[in-house]
């Protein structure tokens, strides 16, 4: 009815957080579940940056015993970063028990039986590996940097192609300029949850040009119900607010979008002055 569009407060004018929110909400919740999973994963490279991973370095720097030890199985070739590996499985005594141990071997000629030079970490006897080998294969996805990159940092700018959305939004909603739109058509948005419909409509700017335009509307909300419920398109009036500068942006709502002006304050005025 008319009365929706009279009840549009002045500019500037308070608008709840909710239809912000709802603005292109789908972008919101992928921008935001990629950077909060991308930042777990992250976490979790960075917790175990100290374990297995890490043995090739502790070896590196130390102290090691270098003792002798046989080969006793050599597995299947395989390239990474351009070069071929095996994984070799060995054997070694220390202290009188036997310890086994398995490294990654670059070019590797090694036969089972065949004996081999091993660097054992005096400190942890299990950390070893073939002299001249490493303990294991580091991979980019192991690092942080990795899930930053892929996961994060798409995340991050989907989140600002939303948030920059959203301050578009609000300045149409606080400084818009209100006007009558029809409704041309209103159709289930599927596959989506919560349940959206999408409402097309046209108006008219301050200069009088007819624009078409839509956005999805949420099925539970009261423009929503207002849609749906006994309501044929064209049949009745809905404000919509539009950007003066560029009418492209525009916005169909109800007047329970925006908070109630404060006029309650002592020394509160009407809009012709009058206390």
């Amino acid at each position: 009815m008319m009365q929706d569009v009279r009840s549009i407060p002045p500019a500037p004018r308070r608008i709840r957080l909710r239809p912000l929110l709802a603005h292109r909400w789908p972008l919101l919740a992928v921008g935001g579940g990629l950077c909060v999973l991308g930042s777990l994963v992250a976490w979790l490279m960075f917790l175990q940056a100290g374990g297995k991973f890490a043995d090739t370095e502790r070896l590196d720097h130390g102290p090691c015993a270098v003792v002798t030890g046989a080969v006793h199985e050599v597995g299947a070739p395989f390239r990474d970063g351009g070069r071929s590996w095996r994984c070799v499985f060995y054997g070694f005594p220390w202290q009188g028990i036997e310890v086994r141990g398995n490294a990654f071997v670059a070019d590797a000629e090694l036969l089972p039986g065949q004996t081999v030079d091993i660097e054992v970490l005096v400190a942890e006897p299990n950390v070893n590996r073939i002299q001249g080998a490493v303990r294991s294969l580091d991979r980019g996805f192991l690092h942080p940097p990795f899930w930053f990159g892929i996961v994060v940092t798409p995340g991050a700018l989907i989140l600002l192609g939303w948030l920059a959305g959203a301050f578009q939004l609000r300045h149409v909603l606080v400084h818009g300029d209100v006007s009558v739109g029809r409704v041309l058509a209103v159709r289930p948005v599927p596959f989506v949850l919560p349940q959206m419909v999408r409402v097309d409509y046209e108006f008219r700017d301050h200069r009088a040009v007819l624009r078409r335009h839509g956005h999805w509307v949420r099925v539970h909300g009261g423009l929503g119900a207002r849609l749906l419920h006994g309501r044929r398109p064209g049949g009745e009036p809905l404000p919509v607010l539009h950007d003066r500068h560029q009418p492209q942006q525009n916005r169909m709502l109800l007047p329970e979008d925006f908070l109630p002006e404060a006029t309650s304050r002592p020394d509160a005025r009407s809009e012709h002055g009058v206390p």
